[in-house]
């Protein structure tokens, strides 16, 4: 039905994760899609930050999309539970570690 849902794991030297992703696009009414992606980060040794440690972390992004004219047109929200001087210890999956909203704009040529 133009949806998709999954889970992934993955057991890196330095830490574990673990994500939830689901794609509604096809159920959307007008053309409209909406996609959310849920993220645990856990470090198997805590990463040292200016006031303490991290041990882990979770990110998320919730992206609505929609072709308009021949341009792929995206509105992503993204965060994590890490702020400040914390964010230093931030590697996950989105460009920042604080709460960013993109508009992406896309225009394949071939």
């Amino acid at each position: 039905l133009g949806s998709r849902f999954g889970v992934a794991f993955s057991n890196d030297p330095d830490k574990q994760n673990s994500t939830l992703f689901a794609d509604l696009g096809g159920n959307v009414p007008f053309g409209i899609g909406v996609s959310a992606k849920y993220t645990t980060h856990q470090y198997n040794s805590p990463v040292s930050v200016e006031d303490g440690y991290v041990g882990s972390f979770s990110d998320w992004s919730l992206k609505i999309s929609r072709p308009w004219r021949g341009i792929d047109l995206d509105l992503i929200y993204s965060d994590s539970s890490l702020s400040g001087s914390r964010c230093s210890a931030y590697s996950g999956h989105n460009s920042e570690c604080d709460g960013l909203l993109t508009l992406k704009m896309a225009h394949p040529f071939y």
